[in-house]
């Protein structure tokens, strides 16, 4: 009977790279490893490629997206996510990941991908004997889907499974869908402000997206919308902010509508009348504009019910960056 095996490196929870859907591009295998072992730690999935077809534009989002490998044969069934984040690196010339903790590593370059799972492997030889074809898919980010199949030219045994040169060859049809990976969509966050936003010397939310990507390349001053996305991924627990301080609560921020006298609206000129792209630019109580928080367990990294709107120059809460 088809066992589901899965691994999840780090937490993973939108997004699509690995599914049952789109075609892979075939390539060719330089060599395909699978080691077995009674001591679950000491197993280990290792697949190489060096074809034209391979290019490092097909690493393109990995840093963010991550990657996925689904290996899979007719007794077994494995994916493994390798999530966005710190552990990418993009030289031009070549994508990598290597994460110190768990020793996965997969990169990405022109003509050749490699990809190593020792943490969390799953795949099971000894309670099947042999293989006989063991398919390989995997993506970077959001570039080509590649998939790898060999059948056990080198060693199909009970403990190992090895297959070299294997050419270019359509995968057998995926007996299930890898999860789905998650971007880190929250990237930090920036010192507690006011309602009235003066980062980087300028106002509102012109500076703090400014501020946002000088500090986290790519990224924009959250939505609530997207705190509560970096809520569900995880991406909140013990924040901190670029000071190292500890971020206990966000400003609501709602760009569906900018003119919104419950966001620090500069309405001075006309109180009560919200002025266009002025938002997160008011900081006195002389007008009805306000701001709405949010609070955050930091813990816990969960929020709170977002809170009636309060003076702009009341209290000062964080403002997070997300991609």
């Amino acid at each position: 009977m088809m066992r589901r095996q899965l691994v999840v490196l780090c937490a993973a929870v939108c997004g699509t790279l690995c599914g049952g859907v789109a075609l892979a591009t075939d390539i060719s295998t330089k060599a395909l490893l699978i080691k077995d072992n009674a001591n679950t730690a000491k197993r280990k999935v290792q697949l190489k490629s060096k074809d034209g077809i391979i290019l490092q534009a097909d690493g393109v989002g990995a840093g963010t997206a991550g990657a996925v490998l689904h290996v899979y044969s007719a007794t077994d069934d494995f994916c493994a996510v390798l999530p966005g984040g710190a552990n990418w690196t993009n030289t031009g010339k070549q994508v990598k990941f290597k994460d110190p903790a768990t020793k996965n590593l997969a990169k990405i370059k022109d003509g050749s991908l490699l990809v190593k799972i020792k943490s969390g492997v799953t795949y099971s030889l000894i309670d099947n004997g042999t293989q006989g074809t063991v398919n390989a898919q995997v993506q970077f980010g959001t570039g080509t889907r590649f998939c790898m199949r060999c059948t056990g030219n080198t060693k199909d045994e009970a403990e190992k499974f090895q297959a070299k040169d294997c050419v270019a060859a359509a995968c057998d049809a995926e007996p299930s869908a890898c999860p789905p990976v998650s971007p880190v969509k929250l990237q930090g966050a920036l010192p507690v402000t006011t309602g009235r936003f003066n980062y980087n010397l300028t106002l509102g939310l012109p500076g703090a997206d400014a501020a946002c990507n000088s500090n986290f390349a790519g990224t924009h001053a959250c939505e609530y919308s997207e705190l509560l996305t970096a809520e569900a991924a995880g991406d909140l627990v013990g924040l901190q902010d670029t000071t190292s301080a500890t971020v206990t609560s966000f400003w609501v921020i709602d760009l569906s509508n900018n003119s919104d006298i419950n966001q620090c609206n500069d309405d001075a000129a006309m109180p009560g009348t919200p002025v266009a792209g002025a938002n997160w630019q008011y900081g006195t109580a002389h007008t009805p504009s306000r701001g709405q928080r949010v609070d955050l367990n930091n813990l816990a990294g969960t929020l709170g019910a977002v809170q009636p709107p309060q003076q702009c120059n009341f209290s000062s809460r964080s403002v997070g960056c997300c991609l």
